[in-house]
Protein backbone atom coordinates (compact mmCIF):
# COMPACT_ATOMS: atom_id res chain seq x y z
CA UNK A 1 0.00 0.00 0.00
CA UNK A 2 2.57 2.28 0.58
CA UNK A 3 4.86 1.99 -2.19
CA UNK A 4 1.46 3.04 -4.23
CA UNK A 5 0.22 5.49 -2.61
CA UNK A 6 1.52 8.64 -4.02
CA UNK A 7 0.46 7.48 -7.31
CA UNK A 8 -3.16 7.20 -5.76
CA UNK A 9 -3.07 10.35 -4.00
CA UNK A 10 -2.19 12.31 -6.98
CA UNK A 11 -5.07 11.11 -8.89
CA UNK A 12 -7.36 11.52 -6.50
CA UNK A 13 -5.78 15.43 -6.12
CA UNK A 14 -6.13 15.40 -9.79
CA UNK A 15 -9.68 14.65 -9.67
CA UNK A 16 -10.37 17.41 -7.29
CA UNK A 17 -8.65 20.00 -9.36
CA UNK A 18 -10.83 18.78 -12.25
CA UNK A 19 -13.93 19.23 -10.00
CA UNK A 20 -12.90 22.48 -9.52
CA UNK A 21 -11.12 22.18 -6.09
CA UNK A 22 -7.85 24.08 -5.43
CA UNK A 23 -4.70 21.19 -5.89
CA UNK A 24 -3.37 21.50 -2.64
CA UNK A 25 -7.31 20.69 -1.21
CA UNK A 26 -5.97 16.92 -0.69
CA UNK A 27 -2.67 17.93 1.07
CA UNK A 28 -4.61 19.96 3.08
CA UNK A 29 -6.87 17.10 4.29
CA UNK A 30 -4.62 14.26 4.44
CA UNK A 31 -1.77 17.16 6.49
CA UNK A 32 -4.70 17.22 9.10
CA UNK A 33 -3.68 13.15 9.89
CA UNK A 34 0.03 13.51 9.30
CA UNK A 35 2.24 16.14 6.98
CA UNK A 36 4.09 13.64 5.54
CA UNK A 37 1.55 12.21 3.47
CA UNK A 38 0.76 15.26 1.23
CA UNK A 39 2.27 14.95 -2.17
CA UNK A 40 2.62 18.31 -3.58
CA UNK A 41 3.92 19.91 -0.26
CA UNK A 42 6.25 17.54 0.11
CA UNK A 43 7.31 17.70 3.97
CA UNK A 44 9.80 15.84 6.17
CA UNK A 45 10.20 15.43 9.84
CA UNK A 46 13.33 16.02 11.77
CA UNK A 47 14.43 12.45 13.57
CA UNK A 48 17.81 13.18 14.78
CA UNK A 49 20.25 15.78 15.34
CA UNK A 50 23.85 15.67 15.11
CA UNK A 51 26.36 17.94 16.10
CA UNK A 52 29.56 17.73 13.47
CA UNK A 53 31.58 21.41 14.58
CA UNK A 54 30.38 23.93 17.04
CA UNK A 55 28.82 25.69 13.72
CA UNK A 56 27.43 22.97 11.81
CA UNK A 57 25.04 20.32 12.25
CA UNK A 58 22.98 17.71 10.64
CA UNK A 59 19.60 17.06 10.59
CA UNK A 60 18.14 13.18 9.89
CA UNK A 61 14.78 14.00 8.06
CA UNK A 62 12.00 11.63 7.82
CA UNK A 63 10.28 12.11 4.21
CA UNK A 64 6.57 10.76 3.34
CA UNK A 65 6.41 8.08 0.43
CA UNK A 66 5.65 10.76 -2.25
CA UNK A 67 9.38 12.04 -1.47
CA UNK A 68 10.98 10.72 -5.04
CA UNK A 69 15.14 9.92 -3.42
CA UNK A 70 18.06 11.70 -4.18
CA UNK A 71 21.43 11.50 -6.13
CA UNK A 72 24.28 11.69 -4.24
CA UNK A 73 25.10 15.54 -5.16
CA UNK A 74 22.22 17.29 -5.35
CA UNK A 75 20.86 19.89 -4.12
CA UNK A 76 17.28 20.47 -2.38
CA UNK A 77 15.27 23.60 -1.39
CA UNK A 78 14.34 23.61 2.61
CA UNK A 79 11.87 26.07 3.81
CA UNK A 80 11.17 26.83 7.01
CA UNK A 81 8.84 29.77 8.62
CA UNK A 82 10.89 32.45 10.89
CA UNK A 83 8.19 35.25 12.07
CA UNK A 84 4.75 34.33 9.78
CA UNK A 85 7.65 34.86 6.67
CA UNK A 86 8.69 31.57 4.59
CA UNK A 87 12.36 31.58 4.05
CA UNK A 88 13.61 28.93 1.52
CA UNK A 89 17.47 28.02 1.10
CA UNK A 90 19.23 25.03 -1.06
CA UNK A 91 21.43 22.40 0.56
CA UNK A 92 22.94 19.31 -0.43
CA UNK A 93 21.32 15.86 0.99
CA UNK A 94 22.18 12.88 0.93
CA UNK A 95 20.47 9.36 1.69
CA UNK A 96 20.42 7.66 5.39
CA UNK A 97 20.30 3.88 5.39
CA UNK A 98 19.86 3.10 1.48
CA UNK A 99 15.96 4.65 2.41
CA UNK A 100 14.33 6.61 -0.70
CA UNK A 101 12.43 8.82 1.99
CA UNK A 102 15.06 9.10 4.66
CA UNK A 103 17.80 11.78 4.27
CA UNK A 104 19.95 13.91 5.81
CA UNK A 105 21.27 17.66 5.69
CA UNK A 106 24.32 19.16 6.67
CA UNK A 107 23.97 22.86 7.46
CA UNK A 108 26.82 25.15 8.21
CA UNK A 109 25.52 28.43 10.13
CA UNK A 110 26.50 31.18 8.34
CA UNK A 111 27.39 34.89 10.24
CA UNK A 112 23.76 37.05 10.15
CA UNK A 113 22.31 33.56 8.03
CA UNK A 114 18.68 33.86 9.42
CA UNK A 115 17.85 30.38 7.77
CA UNK A 116 20.85 28.66 8.76
CA UNK A 117 21.08 29.90 12.05
CA UNK A 118 17.20 28.63 12.34
CA UNK A 119 18.30 25.09 11.08
CA UNK A 120 21.68 24.86 13.79
CA UNK A 121 20.30 26.73 16.94
CA UNK A 122 16.31 26.39 16.91
CA UNK A 123 15.14 23.41 15.23
CA UNK A 124 14.14 20.33 17.19
CA UNK A 125 13.86 16.66 16.65
CA UNK A 126 9.98 16.44 15.89
CA UNK A 127 9.74 20.00 13.62
CA UNK A 128 8.38 19.51 10.47
CA UNK A 129 10.31 21.09 7.31
CA UNK A 130 8.92 21.45 3.95
CA UNK A 131 11.25 20.29 0.88
CA UNK A 132 11.53 21.11 -3.05
CA UNK A 133 12.12 18.76 -5.00
CA UNK A 134 15.98 17.65 -5.71
CA UNK A 135 18.04 18.89 -8.50
CA UNK A 136 20.89 19.66 -10.28
CA UNK A 137 23.59 18.21 -12.62
CA UNK A 138 26.38 18.19 -10.09
CA UNK A 139 26.22 14.37 -9.96
CA UNK A 140 28.44 11.56 -10.61
CA UNK A 141 28.42 9.75 -14.46
CA UNK A 142 26.61 6.15 -14.52
CA UNK A 143 28.95 4.49 -14.68
CA UNK A 144 31.34 5.69 -12.14
CA UNK A 145 34.49 6.56 -13.77
CA UNK A 146 37.41 4.57 -12.64
CA UNK A 147 38.94 7.08 -10.97
CA UNK A 148 38.21 10.79 -10.04
CA UNK A 149 39.50 13.66 -8.28
CA UNK A 150 37.22 15.74 -5.13
CA UNK A 151 38.02 19.73 -3.94
CA UNK A 152 35.88 20.92 -1.19
CA UNK A 153 36.20 23.82 0.86
CA UNK A 154 33.78 24.01 4.38
CA UNK A 155 30.51 23.39 3.68
CA UNK A 156 31.51 22.33 0.65
CA UNK A 157 32.36 19.06 1.49
CA UNK A 158 28.39 17.83 1.83
CA UNK A 159 27.64 17.04 -1.83
CA UNK A 160 31.32 15.62 -1.99
CA UNK A 161 30.28 13.64 1.31
CA UNK A 162 26.87 11.98 -0.36
CA UNK A 163 28.97 10.82 -3.37
CA UNK A 164 31.52 9.23 -1.26
CA UNK A 165 29.07 7.23 0.25
CA UNK A 166 27.85 5.89 -2.71
CA UNK A 167 31.26 5.37 -4.48
CA UNK A 168 32.22 3.37 -0.85
CA UNK A 169 28.87 1.25 -1.80
CA UNK A 170 27.80 0.27 -5.00
CA UNK A 171 31.47 1.42 -7.08
CA UNK A 172 34.39 0.38 -4.44
CA UNK A 173 37.17 0.06 -6.44
CA UNK A 174 37.03 3.61 -8.25
CA UNK A 175 40.18 5.42 -6.83
CA UNK A 176 39.06 8.64 -5.08
CA UNK A 177 41.31 11.51 -4.18
CA UNK A 178 39.82 13.77 -1.97
CA UNK A 179 41.48 17.53 -1.03
CA UNK A 180 39.50 19.17 1.53
CA UNK A 181 40.31 22.98 3.26
CA UNK A 182 38.54 23.92 6.54
CA UNK A 183 40.62 26.42 9.19
CA UNK A 184 40.91 23.62 11.59
CA UNK A 185 40.35 20.03 11.77
CA UNK A 186 38.09 21.24 14.56
CA UNK A 187 36.18 23.31 11.24
CA UNK A 188 36.28 20.20 9.03
CA UNK A 189 32.79 18.56 8.55
CA UNK A 190 32.49 14.53 8.68
CA UNK A 191 36.24 14.91 10.18
CA UNK A 192 36.15 11.58 11.95
CA UNK A 193 34.44 10.19 9.73
CA UNK A 194 36.33 11.07 6.38
CA UNK A 195 39.44 9.76 8.49
CA UNK A 196 37.64 6.70 9.45
CA UNK A 197 36.64 5.99 5.58
CA UNK A 198 39.75 6.42 4.29
CA UNK A 199 41.06 3.69 6.89
CA UNK A 200 38.47 1.44 5.54
CA UNK A 201 38.53 1.84 1.76
CA UNK A 202 41.89 1.58 0.41
CA UNK A 203 40.62 3.21 -2.85
CA UNK A 204 40.36 6.71 -1.07
CA UNK A 205 43.55 8.83 -0.64
CA UNK A 206 42.21 11.44 1.84
CA UNK A 207 44.06 14.73 1.80
CA UNK A 208 42.82 17.00 4.66
CA UNK A 209 44.36 20.68 4.12
CA UNK A 210 44.65 23.47 7.27
CA UNK A 211 43.41 26.74 5.63
CA UNK A 212 42.76 29.71 7.15
CA UNK A 213 41.22 31.50 4.74
CA UNK A 214 40.40 28.04 2.84
CA UNK A 215 41.43 29.21 -0.28
CA UNK A 216 43.06 32.91 0.65
CA UNK A 217 46.41 34.27 -0.10
CA UNK A 218 49.45 32.22 1.24
CA UNK A 219 50.08 35.03 3.79
CA UNK A 220 47.19 34.55 5.86
CA UNK A 221 48.35 31.28 6.50
CA UNK A 222 47.61 27.37 5.57
CA UNK A 223 48.08 26.12 2.27
CA UNK A 224 46.27 27.27 -0.81
CA UNK A 225 44.42 25.51 -3.85
CA UNK A 226 47.54 25.42 -6.47
CA UNK A 227 49.18 23.60 -9.28
CA UNK A 228 51.75 22.48 -6.81
CA UNK A 229 49.35 20.99 -4.46
CA UNK A 230 47.29 18.90 -7.43
CA UNK A 231 50.67 17.63 -8.50
CA UNK A 232 51.58 16.51 -4.77
CA UNK A 233 47.84 15.00 -4.07
CA UNK A 234 46.93 13.59 -7.12
CA UNK A 235 49.48 13.47 -9.89
CA UNK A 236 46.93 12.77 -12.68
CA UNK A 237 44.55 15.53 -11.85
CA UNK A 238 44.77 17.12 -15.44
CA UNK A 239 43.69 13.90 -16.78
CA UNK A 240 40.83 13.17 -14.30
CA UNK A 241 37.48 13.77 -14.17
CA UNK A 242 37.15 16.39 -11.33
CA UNK A 243 34.23 17.78 -8.92
CA UNK A 244 34.82 20.99 -6.88
CA UNK A 245 32.61 22.67 -3.93
CA UNK A 246 32.97 25.19 -1.60
CA UNK A 247 33.25 29.08 -1.42
CA UNK A 248 32.98 31.20 -4.24
CA UNK A 249 36.93 32.25 -4.11
CA UNK A 250 37.68 28.15 -4.09
CA UNK A 251 35.61 28.30 -7.40
CA UNK A 252 37.63 31.52 -9.02
CA UNK A 253 40.53 29.34 -8.48
CA UNK A 254 39.93 25.75 -9.52
CA UNK A 255 38.52 27.30 -12.68
CA UNK A 256 41.37 29.65 -13.44
CA UNK A 257 44.05 26.55 -12.76
CA UNK A 258 41.80 24.22 -15.09
CA UNK A 259 41.35 26.40 -17.87
CA UNK A 260 45.10 27.33 -17.58
CA UNK A 261 45.85 23.67 -17.91
CA UNK A 262 43.22 22.93 -20.58
CA UNK A 263 40.91 21.01 -19.03
CA UNK A 264 38.19 22.96 -17.99
CA UNK A 265 35.84 20.69 -19.51
CA UNK A 266 37.03 18.16 -16.71
CA UNK A 267 36.05 20.19 -13.74
CA UNK A 268 32.41 19.90 -12.45
CA UNK A 269 31.97 22.88 -10.03
CA UNK A 270 29.14 23.99 -7.70
CA UNK A 271 29.38 27.04 -5.19
CA UNK A 272 27.39 27.74 -1.95
CA UNK A 273 26.75 31.42 -2.78
CA UNK A 274 28.08 33.79 -5.02
CA UNK A 275 31.38 36.29 -4.61
CA UNK A 276 29.93 40.17 -3.34
CA UNK A 277 29.13 42.13 -5.86
CA UNK A 278 32.11 45.18 -5.47
CA UNK A 279 31.10 47.31 -8.18
CA UNK A 280 30.89 50.90 -7.90
CA UNK A 281 27.97 51.69 -5.52
CA UNK A 282 27.66 55.30 -6.80
CA UNK A 283 26.99 54.57 -10.18
CA UNK A 284 22.71 53.02 -10.41
CA UNK A 285 21.02 51.43 -13.65
CA UNK A 286 17.44 51.46 -14.12
CA UNK A 287 16.04 48.21 -14.25
CA UNK A 288 12.44 46.97 -15.40
CA UNK A 289 11.67 43.66 -14.92
CA UNK A 290 8.66 42.52 -17.17
CA UNK A 291 6.34 40.13 -15.04
CA UNK A 292 4.07 37.26 -17.12
CA UNK A 293 0.87 39.77 -16.18
CA UNK A 294 1.98 42.16 -18.66
CA UNK A 295 3.09 45.27 -16.32
CA UNK A 296 6.57 45.54 -14.98
CA UNK A 297 8.51 45.82 -11.62
CA UNK A 298 10.79 49.08 -11.87
CA UNK A 299 13.92 49.98 -9.45
CA UNK A 300 17.24 51.21 -9.71
CA UNK A 301 20.32 48.87 -8.99
CA UNK A 302 24.15 49.50 -8.65
CA UNK A 303 26.94 47.24 -9.57
CA UNK A 304 27.82 46.55 -5.84
CA UNK A 305 24.70 44.61 -4.85
CA UNK A 306 22.46 41.55 -6.40
CA UNK A 307 19.31 42.37 -8.41
CA UNK A 308 17.56 40.77 -6.21
CA UNK A 309 18.69 42.74 -3.21
CA UNK A 310 18.15 45.63 -5.36
CA UNK A 311 14.54 45.01 -6.35
CA UNK A 312 13.45 43.93 -2.59
CA UNK A 313 15.39 47.24 -1.68
CA UNK A 314 12.23 49.02 -3.75
CA UNK A 315 9.46 47.08 -2.03
CA UNK A 316 9.25 44.39 -4.70
CA UNK A 317 9.45 40.91 -4.31
CA UNK A 318 10.38 38.90 -7.10
CA UNK A 319 10.29 34.93 -6.94
CA UNK A 320 13.45 33.19 -5.87
CA UNK A 321 14.96 30.55 -3.15
CA UNK A 322 17.61 29.30 -2.48
CA UNK A 323 19.72 33.16 -2.91
CA UNK A 324 22.68 31.59 -3.94
CA UNK A 325 22.37 30.43 -7.37
CA UNK A 326 21.80 27.03 -7.59
CA UNK A 327 17.92 26.90 -6.79
CA UNK A 328 17.27 28.68 -10.33
CA UNK A 329 13.54 29.79 -8.99
CA UNK A 330 14.89 33.28 -10.01
CA UNK A 331 15.72 32.85 -13.20
CA UNK A 332 14.64 35.75 -15.48
CA UNK A 333 15.36 36.58 -19.52
CA UNK A 334 18.43 39.27 -19.81
CA UNK A 335 16.19 41.60 -22.74
CA UNK A 336 18.53 44.20 -23.39
CA UNK A 337 21.46 45.70 -21.43
CA UNK A 338 24.73 44.22 -19.30
CA UNK A 339 24.99 41.86 -15.98
CA UNK A 340 27.61 40.35 -14.32
CA UNK A 341 27.15 36.98 -12.75
CA UNK A 342 28.38 37.18 -9.63
CA UNK A 343 29.16 33.40 -9.08
CA UNK A 344 31.76 33.79 -12.69
CA UNK A 345 32.75 36.85 -12.73
CA UNK A 346 31.42 36.48 -16.51
CA UNK A 347 30.24 39.27 -17.96
CA UNK A 348 26.43 38.89 -19.90
CA UNK A 349 25.36 41.01 -22.59
CA UNK A 350 22.66 41.50 -24.98
CA UNK A 351 19.13 39.50 -25.30
CA UNK A 352 17.74 36.04 -24.83
CA UNK A 353 21.00 35.16 -21.97
CA UNK A 354 18.96 33.65 -19.24
CA UNK A 355 20.32 35.29 -15.72
CA UNK A 356 19.85 34.45 -11.61
CA UNK A 357 18.51 37.22 -9.52
CA UNK A 358 20.43 36.61 -6.79
CA UNK A 359 23.35 36.01 -8.31
CA UNK A 360 23.90 38.68 -11.31
CA UNK A 361 24.17 42.66 -10.34
CA UNK A 362 23.43 45.64 -13.26
CA UNK A 363 26.42 46.86 -14.89
CA UNK A 364 23.93 48.99 -17.57
CA UNK A 365 20.41 49.92 -18.14
CA UNK A 366 18.54 46.61 -18.20
CA UNK A 367 15.19 45.18 -19.17
CA UNK A 368 14.31 41.72 -18.32
CA UNK A 369 11.37 39.20 -18.67
CA UNK A 370 10.32 37.01 -15.51
CA UNK A 371 9.46 33.18 -16.55
CA UNK A 372 5.73 32.62 -16.00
Amino acid sequence: MRSIYPALATRLSGLLTHLGVGPYAFDDTVGLVSPLLRVHRLQARVVERVAETASACTLVLQAGSAFPGVLPGQHMAVTVEIDGVRHRRSYSPRPVDGRRDRLAITVQRQPGGRVSGWLTERTRVGDVLELGLPGGDFVLPDPAPPALLMVAGGSGITPGYAMLQWLREHAPRTQVTLIYFARSRGDRIFAGELERLSDAWRALRYAPIDSLANVGPADRGGRVLDRALLDTCEPRWMSLPAWCCGPAPLMDTARRIWAEAGAADRLHTESFGARPAVGDAARRHHVSLLQPHGLADRFEATQATSLLEAAEAAGHAPKHGCRQGICHECTCRLESGSVVDLTTGQRLDGEGQSIRLCVSAAMSDVTLAAAP
